[in-house]
């Protein structure tokens, strides 16, 4: 039998290694990248109008450490600061998220009952009113902290560009980060319209690193009226009380 030389061996070899980046003697939290950050959110922050569609998948970690990966869908309608519309489909339920600067409704679809609550005047207001109060994330709040105070970019141990990439057809700059708990990428649209166009979070403080991501399609001219943030209610839905301070497991049913 002839020996394949070990040149060839050690070629071959090297076409089934994952490929690991040295990472460059800079600044832990390189000044570019966090730039980048910024001016993806000051960019959020100019739109008067926009309608975007989300693709998610989150995993859920078994108490044996095995993981379990659910698909979600978003479609988001804001215009900003007081009108917002968000429906959410996924594997565990159907909601609609309603808010139109005075209410906020929400209808569970699939179980038929609904609540509507006075709300502050702004969708920022609202999200930490919902978070602080009934324990409910609202669907895509990032979109509407980033380029704001309410941020969350405390406590970066790294930030780093990774480099260009294509996002469903689009050209965008990767960039990763690295905070206490948790690690995540973005992926930022190049050019003038610098809109995040996938998002990878991985939870650190759990073994089984489970991660949520998201990939955006956007729509800067969406057709609306107001009367898509009002709530028109059907027959046979009931109306229930918005709890105080549910978990967050609870509020995701």
């Amino acid at each position: 039998m002839n020996k394949v030389p070990r040149i060839v061996v050690a070629l071959l070899a090297t076409l089934f290694v994952t490929t690991t980046f040295a990472q460059p003697d800079e600044p832990a939290v390189d000044p570019a990248t966090m730039a980048a950050l910024e001016k993806m959110g000051g960019y959020l922050r100019s739109l008067k109008a926009f309608r975007v569609k989300v693709v998610t998948t989150n995993d859920t970690v078994l108490e044996d450490g095995q993981k379990i990966q659910y698909e979600g869908n978003i479609d988001l309608l804001a215009k900003p600061p007081n009108g917002l519309r968000i429906h959410t489909n996924n594997d565990r339920h159907e909601r609609l998220f309603l808010f139109d600067g005075k209410t906020f409704t929400l209808w569970g679809q699939r179980m038929d009952y609904y609540a509507t609550v006075d709300a502050p005047d702004t969708i920022g207001k609202l999200a930490d009113m919902l978070e602080e109060k009934h324990g409910i994330d609202l669907p895509g709040v990032d979109l509407f902290r980033w380029g704001t105070p309410e941020a969350d970019t405390t406590g970066m141990i790294s930030a780093m560009d990774v480099g260009s990439a294509v996002i469903q057809g689009t050209t965008c700059q990767h960039y990763v980060f690295r905070q206490e708990d948790i690690d995540w990428q973005i992926w930022i649209q190049k050019g003038d319209y610098p809109l995040p166009r996938k998002v990878v979070i991985t939870t650190r403080t759990d073994d089984a690193l489970p991660q949520h991501t998201a990939e955006y399609q956007w729509d800067l001219a969406p057709s609306f009226n107001d009367a898509a943030f009002t709530f028109n209610l059907p027959k046979g839905v009931l109306r229930v009380v918005l709890e105080d301070n549910l978990s967050s497991d609870d509020a995701s049913e």
